[in-house]
């Protein structure tokens, strides 16, 4: 711990500027989606994040109207077993 202190110097590691904010954590899982579209969504604007949210709510909503379509135009499945009396 003491050498990378040392190697880090005043102005850290990274050559950042004193008082600069930290890098993002980096995630030990390679190609991780979670850390992908957190790092992604991070350096986006407040108005960009908002249309892709509104986006991807509008496109989810579209999937359902297709299924509840194709689920209304679904006959009763007929049963495939029938019961017989034999007298």
């Amino acid at each position: 711990m003491a050498q990378r202190k040392g190697a880090q110097g005043e102005g850290g590691a990274r050559g950042g500027a004193p008082g600069s904010a930290p890098p993002p954590p980096i995630c030990q899982v390679p190609f991780c989606p979670i850390c992908m579209a957190v790092t992604a969504v991070g350096e986006l604007k407040p108005e960009v994040l908002e249309h892709l949210l509104l986006a991807g709510r509008e496109m989810l909503l579209a999937i359902r109207a297709v299924i509840d379509a194709h689920l209304e135009g679904t006959p009763e499945p007929k049963p495939k077993l029938e019961r017989l009396t034999i007298e």
